[in-house]
């Protein structure tokens, strides 16, 4: 069932930020039966696999469109990784659009699982207002505007003495007076936080396990910089089919892994 609980927000396609790598390959060996020791719930937040916006270097936040024939193989690389690994689920969302659901429905089928992952729109990526569908340079160029510097250029070239979270607060203000909705980096974090920890609450009373949850790079971003991560070496923004790794006991967050790429990379190996 699709949530209805998003009432105003979204996400991009940074590609100045950077994102790239996938998911995985399938094989039919069934997936590892998940373990839990107590009721721990682990959360495999991941990024979804390469879309037509990101091939061609548009804002993509409600904007939509689907996964390149590189993003489905990265997402089924991605699946096939994490069986080889030996990780299983006990349950799987995703935000509620298309690169999201196939992203995720791939990588399950890769893994030999089951499952089918539920939506919630709260998991969507940032909402950029006038900006959705159209060039990222035109978008950092009005925020470079904003923030004091010449054009874009000048803006990455300061990026070691700039907050990125500051710079997602600035595209409301370059958005100027508009109907269309656009989220700061709290508002995201926020409502992605509330999924997060509806999901990890419901596993937690079925008993703890581990959990698939496929959202996008800028709102992964802001929920892991809000839980206080190490972000220091996300150099290119999160990749695609990256996981993120969280524990949620009792209601408290852990931060385990961020940006990894290595289901993908075993997946694409095998």
């Amino acid at each position: 069932m699709i949530s209805t609980r998003l009432t105003k927000h979204g996400f991009t396609a940074l590609t100045a930020i950077g994102v790239a790598a996938g998911l995985a390959a399938c094989t039919a060996s069934p997936v590892p039966a998940p373990t839990s020791a107590n009721d721990a719930v682990t959360i495999y937040l991941t990024r979804h696999g390469e879309t037509i916006l990101n091939e061609l270097d548009r804002v993509q936040g409600w904007a939509d469109s689907p996964l390149t024939e590189s993003g489905r193989e990265d997402a089924k690389n991605l699946g096939e990784g994490l069986r080889s690994k030996g990780v299983g689920f006990d349950a799987a969302y995703s935000a509620d659009m298309l690169r999201h659901f196939d992203t995720a429905t791939l990588a399950l089928d890769a893994a030999g699982s089951r499952l089918k992952p539920t939506r919630d729109d709260q998991l969507r990526e940032m909402a950029f207002g006038p900006f959705e569908g159209g060039s990222n340079e035109a978008m950092w160029n009005a925020v470079a505007d904003e923030q004091g510097y010449e054009n874009q250029g000048a803006l990455f070239a300061d990026m070691a003495n700039l907050d990125f979270l500051t710079l997602l607060d600035s595209i409301d203000d370059a958005a100027g007076e508009t109907d269309l909705p656009v989220e700061t980096s709290a508002e995201v974090a926020d409502r992605a936080l509330d999924a997060l920890g509806d999901i990890g609450k419901d596993q937690e009373d079925a008993g703890g396990g581990n959990v698939l949850v496929v959202s996008s790079g800028i709102t992964i971003t802001c929920v892991l910089a809000e839980l206080g991560a190490d972000l220091s070496g996300v150099k290119n923004g999160i990749e695609n089919a990256a996981v993120n790794k969280l524990t949620f006991d009792d209601g408290e967050w852990s931060v385990e892994s961020v940006n990894d790429t290595s289901f993908v990379e075993v997946g694409a190996s095998n």
